[in-house]
């Protein structure tokens, strides 16, 4: 099975038309029918004039389609199906991946489902969307694809964070925090009280859920909540916040997956520890602190002085933080982390091995996910076999990096080993790899993710 997906203007509009009406005509009837319905060879046209779509094809059919349609800084997808017959073969999340990637310079993705459609609505949060308004009987959600990344040292300059972010809070504003006991969040949360420049010692409210901090000289104050023994947005409702959301800067500790219907705009903040290497900091307990601006309000908002990624897949995926060190220090990694990943990088004579994902039609590592019957070491011996049809041979760690996943923004560990091969056997295609290249390492590689070719560079470079 090849799927192919294809970026498609108004000359498409009939195709497309075809399997928009396939996948919507199955839908259970709802009152108003669904707009897309209504949709005729012209008006969908009209509709692509604007940036396009995406169409895609299996096995020479088109099979799902979407309309890309930009509004301000915010890409709505429009019109998005899949046709029965090509449903739970991953197509509408390739579809969604490739719409991210023509998204570059957008701030979010937004869509529009029905509120009769739970299912509907469960699947694309599944892919990363968040509600943030709801006006019967449609429901908007929402994707962000920017994240600021920060390097936080030690607790002082964490509060400094704070401090730098509270300079352009102003009443209304939502932060949802989000991080394991001890990250930092309530030191996050005194530096806003510092910069907002609020009465009381900003303390961890867990015991009494919400605390208002007033002003000292006419600014906003400061609501901080601590939503840690919250079963859902209807407890969080009984606190009465909306009284107080339009007029105070509202912090919400654990208030990820609860708070975020309080706004339509919002800043989502997650710390996690950082990898740091074993001459780095030594006495210290490092953070990396990750800002999500959703919405609006956010978009212009100022950003205090961040650090980039160590490598980035457009839109995407980010490589936060790699580290050279003993296999060993895999039982030792942040229990809050889970080690998802295995990933080899092969080398024969300064070049490093690809496959070819026929799937995603990307070039990658080979690479593939610990069960939990695996070590790290195995799967990646493993999976490179079924991947190239070539035993790996002599095989030795390099290190562990963090990535965040854009897709939900979950944070996990890959681990990184290396071979080195006298050559490749027989490669023979599959349903998973079509083919394989050799990569030099120097200049990039078209269709490889930019995370890949970091890690091959690191593994490379690592002898």
């Amino acid at each position: 099975m090849s799927v192919d997906v294809r970026r498609v203007g108004p000359e498409a509009a009939i195709e497309m038309l075809s399997v928009i009406r396939t996948a919507f005509e199955v839908r259970p009837p709802l009152d108003p029918p669904a707009a897309a319905l209504s949709e005729t060879p012209e008006t969908l046209a009209t509709l692509l004039k604007n940036h396009g779509g995406l169409m895609a094809v299996l096995d020479d059919e088109p099979v799902g389609a979407l309309v890309l349609d930009p509004v301000g800084t915010t890409m709505y997808l429009r019109r998005f199906g899949v046709v029965p017959s090509a449903r739970g073969h991953g197509i509408a999340a390739l579809l969604i991946d490739w719409a991210v990637d023509a998204s570059d310079g957008f701030d979010d993705l937004t869509v529009v489902a029905r509120e009769e459609l739970p299912e509907t609505i469960r699947f694309w949060e599944r892919q990363g969307f968040r509600e943030i308004l709801r006006y019967s009987p449609n429901v908007e959600l929402r994707r962000p694809l920017r994240t600021f990344l920060y390097n936080v040292p030690d607790p002082e300059a964490m509060r400094s964070l704070g401090e730098a972010l509270a300079e352009q809070l102003r009443a209304g504003d939502l932060i949802v925090l989000s991080g394991e006991l001890g990250a930092g969040k309530t030191t996050f949360t005194q530096g806003i009280g510092e910069g907002l420049n609020v009465r009381g010692k900003v303390t961890s409210p867990t015991f009494v859920i919400s605390r208002e901090h007033p002003p000292v000289d006419g600014g906003p104050p400061l609501v901080h909540v601590d939503a840690y023994r919250l079963g859902g947005i209807d407890e969080l409702d009984d606190l009465d916040l909306d009284t107080s959301l339009e007029d105070a800067v509202t912090v919400v500790e654990w208030g990820e997956g609860i708070a975020e219907g309080l706004a339509e705009s919002r800043l989502e903040v997650r710390i996690i520890r950082a990898l740091a290497h074993q001459d780095e900091h030594a006495d210290l307990d490092p953070r990396r602190v990750l800002m999500t601006p959703i919405g609006p309000r956010w978009y212009e908002m100022e950003v205090p002085n961040r650090r980039e990624p160590l490598a980035e897949k457009l839109n995407e995926n980010l490589l936060l933080d790699f580290r050279h060190c003993p296999e060993s220090d895999l039982d030792r990694l942040d229990p809050a982390i889970p080690l998802v990943l295995s990933l080899m990088v092969a080398e024969h004579d300064g070049r490093v091995v690809l496959v070819h994902n026929s799937w995603r039609q990307e070039w990658e590592l080979p690479v593939g996910e610990i069960p939990t019957d695996e070590t790290a070491r195995e799967t990646a011996v493993r999976r490179f076999a079924e991947e190239t049809g070539t035993a790996a041979g002599d095989v030795e760690f390099v290190g562990v990096g963090t990535v965040q996943l854009g897709h939900e923004r979950s944070i996990e560990y890959v681990a990184v080993f290396r071979t080195r091969l006298a050559e490749l056997a027989q490669f023979e295609a599959n349903d998973e790899v079509d083919k394989l290249a050799w990569w030099d390492t120097v200049r990039d590689y078209e269709g490889l993710s930019p995370i890949d070719e970091h890690l091959a560079r690191l593994a490379i470079g690592a002898s």
